[in-house]
């Protein structure tokens, strides 16, 4: 049988199956597209608005620096009327206050010159040369030598005994005597200068000639005994300080007095030839209300950002892209809460934000009442940091707020002081007397140990002691100088009480002890036996009527009073006054302000939960895309099919066409 229609070939009808399916797919995924499209906009406009809001809640923490601590509010103005006279630096525990000073005399050091030498590289003479600081003691002409400085032994041999190597031994051995050599035209001399001032810092050198005064030896001319030969000139004599301040004649051995005012330090410069120096003090007002007044422009300007990602534009009535969002409502109305708070608790005059002028208003911002709050900042300054920053204050003179834990509660905490702390000390047995006290150099060490420590053999220096206090000042300094006792923080100071010699731990509290580990004979012989001595005694106390632990001189409160701490620097037991501890709004508001800007803070949370709201969305639009393209592929499948169907069918018809007779009986 003859086949009918065409022979081959792949028929098309010329159907455009292309676009036709482009069409359908684009028409697919036009709704979804557009769906997440909104929310991808969306949600990078939560994501903005966000990010805005974060930079302003971090601008607005950047404006509480300044109001945080109290230190940051006690900055203090100094005014000089002659700052070349007198340099005046206040620290934190300066108050104000005005005074009058005079400068009479500068503080200087001693200097001591030898006669005149032909040459400073001749031999001198061999031995040693002993010195010692001090001042002569007019009631009972004895050197009293200072117990802060110790006496230095200089060595001189055949290979230092010229004027040239004693100068370079005593610059080497660098105890506190600078040296130097000065030809004045008619030879060499040794000068001698001490590097302190003050008169209980004068030179007392002693020569010990190897030569016994035989001929050839001249070592003994470097000799200056205030209580013997004097062989070296005087061309300074060293001099303490002096002023006169309100009055009242103070003297100090430097040209810087720390204690004479409390919280000021004097560096004196010049005298005064009799001119009064003024100087005032007094609590830096202006760079308090410079503080506030940032702090209320931040706060303002943050609301304006809350207001503008969060509130409702009354005009366009456009809800802002993070309207009724929980995250900035819950932030916000934390911080509120923090600005309207109430100190009653802490103060009695300021209590809160508002008594010093600075009022919330309907609009959420702050305002402030200027004459208000200059009254407020210049009229009790205490309340003004209990009521901003993170303080403590206590009202006894002589005691000491030294710091809260965090879980410190705010409040007011009586203090009753049960027991005083006490030092540790040892008593020496008593010998029959302190005077004229020899030490030789074979039976002169013993061994203590202090708060713990133990020394290395401590060797007195030999020689005779006229006094007793005299051997005691000579006994702390060797003492204090032991390098254990240094490293571990530790001192004592040694007195005479009825021809007694006792040592006293400066530590106070249960970890001050005092014991005599070892000594010899001659040791043995002051009084100084080894024993323990009597252990030292914490503190004790209340804080808030509830019990606290003591440690030395301060006292750590417990349960309602947790961490927070005070020192005693005086006074008796008993009722003690009250400790304030107080956190105040700007301490408050930066601790907030760290939780929800911290990394796993509130916020930080929230730009996650968008960051994966994002990703969320590419996942669905990369489903989106892998199910149009396997419908594409099924569609292009079918309307292909359909395309060669209709291509045979045309092709069927026109063969058919040709081939077969029409009505009128052609082809």
């Amino acid at each position: 049988m003859a086949s009918v229609g065409p022979a081959g070939g792949n028929a098309s009808s010329g159907l455009d199956v292309q676009g036709l399916v482009g069409k359908l797919v684009s028409a697919d995924r036009a709704p979804m597209d557009a769906r997440l499209t909104r929310q991808e906009v969306q949600v990078q406009a939560n994501i903005s608005a966000l990010g805005t809001f974060r930079a302003s809640l971090a601008e607005f923490q950047n404006s509480l620096k300044g109001l945080r601590d109290t230190a940051d509010l006690h900055k203090m103005t100094i005014k000089s009327s002659n700052d070349d006279a007198v340099e005046v630096i206040a620290s934190k525990e300066a108050q104000p206050g005005s005074y009058q000073l005079e400068v009479r005399q500068l503080a200087r050091a001693q200097r001591l010159v030898s006669a005149v030498f032909s040459s400073d590289l001749d031999p001198v003479g061999t031995g040693k040369l002993t010195f010692q600081f001090g001042k002569l003691n007019p009631q009972t002409s004895n050197f009293d030598i200072n117990g802060k400085s110790i006496p230095q032994v200089i060595e001189i041999s055949d290979s230092n005994n010229s004027l040239r190597g004693i100068k370079e031994t005593i610059n080497k051995s660098d105890f506190g005597v600078r040296a130097s050599i000065v030809n004045d035209g008619s030879g060499y001399r040794l000068v001698l200068t001490s590097a302190l001032t003050g008169t209980a810092n004068q030179m007392r050198i002693l020569v010990d000639d190897a030569a016994n005064g035989q001929s050839g030896s001249d070592l003994a001319l470097l000799s200056y005994d205030v209580l013997g030969s004097r062989n070296l000139e005087e061309t300074a004599a060293a001099d303490d300080a002096v002023i006169s301040l309100d009055g009242i004649e103070v003297s100090s051995p430097t040209n810087q007095i720390d204690n004479a005012i409390t919280g000021l330090t004097l560096k004196l410069k010049n005298t005064t030839n009799n001119e009064p120096v003024h100087v005032s003090t007094s609590f830096d007002q202006s760079a308090v209300l410079d503080a506030v007044h940032g702090f209320v422009k931040s706060y303002n300007d943050l609301n304006t950002t809350m207001q503008s990602i969060a509130g409702v534009d009354q005009k366009t009535k456009q809800a802002g892209p993070l309207a009724g969002d929980p995250t900035v409502r819950g932030i916000v109305e934390q911080l509120r809460r923090v600005i309207g708070g109430s100190f009653g608790g802490i103060n009695k005059e300021y209590v809160s934000l508002a008594s010093i002028g600075i009022d919330s208003q309907r609009n959420g911002t702050l305002s402030i009442d200027e004459s208000k709050l200059q009254n407020a900042v210049a009229g009790n300054f205490t309340e003004i940091a209990q009521l901003f920053a993170r303080s403590g204050s206590a009202s006894d003179p002589l005691v000491k707020f030294v710091d809260a834990k965090e879980a410190t509660a705010m409040g007011a905490y009586g203090l009753r002081i049960t027991q005083l702390p006490k030092h540790g000390y040892y008593i020496g047995a008593e010998n029959g007397g302190l005077t004229n006290t020899a030490i030789t150099d074979a039976d002169n060490k013993l061994v203590v140990k202090v708060d713990g420590t133990t020394s290395a053999p401590i060797a007195l220096t030999p020689g005779v002691y006229t006094t007793g206090n005299e051997l005691a000042a000579t006994l702390a300094r060797q003492i204090n100088s032991d390098a254990a006792i240094k490293r571990a923080g530790s001192s004592v100071t040694v007195r005479v009480i009825a021809d007694q010699l006792v040592i006293e731990s400066a530590r106070l509290g249960s970890a001050s002890r005092l014991e005599i580990v070892s000594a010899d004979p001659g040791i043995k012989s002051l009084g100084l036996d080894p024993a323990v001595g009597i252990e030292g005694a914490d503190i004790e106390g209340t804080l808030g009527n509830q019990p606290a632990s003591g440690s030395g001189n301060r006292l750590i409160g417990e349960q309602l009073a947790a961490g927070l701490k005070v020192e005693l620097l005086g006074g008796k037991v008993g009722d003690r006054g009250e400790v304030v501890f107080s956190r105040g709004v700007a301490e408050q508001l930066n601790g907030l302000l760290d939780d929800f800007l911290g990394a796993q803070g509130i916020i930080g949370t929230r730009s996650k939960g968008y960051d994966a709201r994002i990703h969320d969305i590419g996942q669905q639009r990369d489903q989106m895309d892998r199910r149009l393209a396997t419908t594409e592929q099924r569609l292009l499948k079918q309307y292909s099919s359909l395309d060669a169907l209709l291509g045979k069918m045309r092709d069927t018809s026109t063969y058919l066409s040709t081939h077969l007779p029409g009505a009128d009986g052609t082809r």
